[in-house]
């Protein structure tokens, strides 16, 4: 499953994509397909037993409402009911006996995968010819989150597919008591793709529907919502939320669930989903105003995705109105979220502390990326005077001026201490900066035309303006603030950085910190530069001086597998925290130095070399392709 996840991201880093060969289409007229928001169980459950009849049909899907692209699909649909994207949704209690038929009324054999008892073989297959009808009887097995699915073009779940990409759907076994079960929400995961023409045309959705008709959800203030997320697309996708953390509490796939125990659950803002896995959070919403939840891989949520259905003049016109439009500058894998006022107290946000004072200033440099320029940070004091960069020294860019600021340096703050950020905009079009992990205010959280609430929302910053943030990081760890606005340009051309948030009293110790920044290397670039450089300089070690390594993927698009390795294969490190957050115990044993982390992630890792030697850390975007680049790690006495 892994490795398919990281093939599967060629797609995003094509972006716009990849195809399967399309099957030939019945002739008599095609039903519409709804989105299905899973809320209603499919099929009869009575006396124990769920008894569903589900066909196979070819549909027409409108993910973004029926004034957007039509896509020709085969889904399932209930007898006598619509066809859905996704598919029907089986519900039943740990227990249920399932009586499902299933008729194949497409003109190729169907693949049908996930009809079994849990935990089972998901790989298990039931062939059903064209015409044919194949009935089913089992019983529903454990609690947990899966899924079924078909296929008629392709023997692998993960492999691109186009006409029969959206024959998914979920498949939840409650516990069998009452009292055990939960309120919540389930979001279904799928992409459409088709290479045959340029520009490739593709659609992600979740729920069968594409941002912004993707379900909006309004959640009551410090109630905690839980959601089960599938993914059941042929691509991996980190999904982020704002604002705050959620706890993952089971991971599994289309035949298994692991439910976490209190001591093995996690929390996280961002969370890699492979293809065909599945996930239980909870979450509890604590500040009100707007967020969002979405996959942070540019390619998955951006507004060009719409462009292989656009002529180039529609193309032009709808990336000029998507610089003030939040609806037509995103597409696809997001989720707006309202957070209504409720019973809260004054958020530490908005007490009147002294605050920390620091400008941020954005600017652009010599076109660094072919037609694209080089886009940088600087940080200053109220009094002019630059913040000194904390992180190693980086090699100048080519075209930089000797003693040029470190283009992306990393802010580091105090967890408790209040600060205003002020941001200068030195940039040729709008942007705003999102503090991605860091639990604020939504007004301050970065996402114009939609973070804040009521009449209050967050605007761009215009060039040559300024625009004051402010906010109390709550907890020490691993950060990054970004761009969230012309994030196809100004995310892969470096308007981005590390954001370090220290506890009171233990300032960044640059003898012992080592960050490691993966970030894009201009809008038409596949390459990854690490701390802004595709050469990056050596680094230096002591042996037996513990390190902590803070790693972090703010690239575009791509999922990185990173390892410190010597002749004889990687060391071993110890995990200490994810996306800011310190792991629970059981997840901190020592382990091989290799971790794959996907966009919007961060890890910290503690190591203490043991005798002096040269190491490697190599980033690759999956194995076994080559490295991508690499940093030589010298250990000395």
């Amino acid at each position: 499953m892994m490795a398919g996840a990281r093939r599967s991201l060629c797609v995003a880093a094509a972006v716009l994509f990849a195809a399967a060969p399309v099957h030939a289409q019945t002739s008599s007229p095609l039903p519409d397909a709804s989105h299905n928001d899973n809320t209603r169980p499919a099929g009869t459950l009575r006396d124990g037993t769920l008894t569903l009849r589900l066909e196979a049909v070819t549909a027409r899907w409108y993910p973004e409402g029926p004034a957007g692209a039509m896509r020709t699909v085969q889904v399932f649909a209930e007898e006598g009911r619509a066809p859905q994207v996704p598919g029907p949704l089986v519900r039943v209690p740990e227990g249920t006996e399932i009586r499902v038929s299933v008729r194949n009324r497409l003109d190729t054999p169907l693949l049908l995968r996930g009809m079994i008892t849990r935990p089972g073989d998901a790989t298990a297959v039931t062939e059903i010819a064209a015409g044919a009808v194949r009935e089913l009887r089992f019983k529903a097995g454990e609690p947990g989150t899966y899924l079924y699915w078909a296929t008629t073009t392709s023997p692998s779940y993960t492999l691109r597919r186009m006409i029969d990409s959206q024959l998914s759907a979920g498949f939840i076994v409650d516990p069998a008591s009452a009292d055990e079960r939960i309120d919540d929400r389930v979001l279904i995961i799928t992409e459409w793709l088709d290479l045959s023409v340029r520009p490739v045309k593709f659609t992600a959705a979740i729920n069968g529907a594409s941002w912004p008709l993707t379900n909006r959800l309004t959640l009551p203030y410090g109630q905690p919502a839980h959601w089960r997320v599938i993914n059941a697309s042929f691509g991996a996708h980190p999904m982020h939320l704002h604002g705050t953390f959620y706890t993952v509490e089971s991971r599994g796939d289309a035949g298994r669930d692991t439910i976490y125990g209190a001591d093995k659950r996690r929390m996280v803002a961002t969370e890699l989903m492979e293809p065909g896995t599945t996930m239980a959070m909870r979450w509890v919403p604590d500040r009100v105003g707007n967020w969002l939840f979405h996959c942070h891989i540019l390619a998955h949520v951006s507004g060009d995705m719409r462009h292989g259905d656009m002529t180039p003049a529609e193309r032009q016109d709808t990336a000029h109105h998507a610089e003030h439009d939040i609806e037509k500058a995103m597409a696809g894998l997001v989720i707006g979220i309202t957070v209504p006022p409720g019973d809260e107290t004054a958020a530490p946000d908005l007490e009147p502390h002294v605050r920390r004072r620091l400008t941020l200033t954005m600017g652009e440099s010599a076109k660094r990326y072919g037609h694209a320029p080089q886009l940088q940070v600087s940080i200053a004091n109220p009094d002019g005077s630059h913040v000194p960069n904390v992180a190693p020294p980086m090699p100048l860019p080519a075209g930089a001026a000797v003693g040029d600021p470190n283009p992306s340096p990393t802010l580091v703050l105090t967890r408790g201490e209040p600060v205003t950020l002020t941001l200068v905009s030195g940039l040729n079009k709008d942007t705003q900066i999102h503090w991605h992990g860091i639990e604020l205010e939504s007004f301050n959280d970065g996402v114009p035309g939609w973070s804040g609430h009521l009449r209050q929302i967050t605007p761009p910053i215009k060039p040559g303006t300024s625009y004051d943030v402010r906010f109390t990081p709550p907890r020490a760890g691993t950060f990054i603030y970004h761009t969230h606005a012309h994030d196809r340009e100004q995310l892969s051309s470096g308007l981005y950085g590390a954001l370090i948030v220290t506890e009171p009293g233990r300032p960044f110790d640059r003898d012992v910190e080592r960050v490691v920044l993966l970030g894009g290397a201009g809008p038409d670039s596949q390459a990854i530069e690490v701390n802004r450089h595709t050469n990056p300089i050596p680094m230096d070690l002591k042996a037996g001086v513990t390190y902590r390594f803070r790693l972090i993927n703010i690239t575009p698009n791509f999922t990185a597998i990173v390892s410190l390795r010597g002749d004889a294969g990687p060391v071993r490190w110890r995990p200490i925290a994810k996306d800011g957050a310190d792991l629970p115990p059981s997840q901190t044993a020592a382990k091989p130095a290799q971790q794959t982390i996907s966009v919007g992630e961060t890890y910290d890792f503690e190591y203490t070399p043991a005798e002096p030697g040269e190491l490697r850390l190599e980033i690759r975007k999956r194995v076994p392709e080559p490295i991508l680049t690499s940093i030589i790690v010298r250990v000395a006495k």
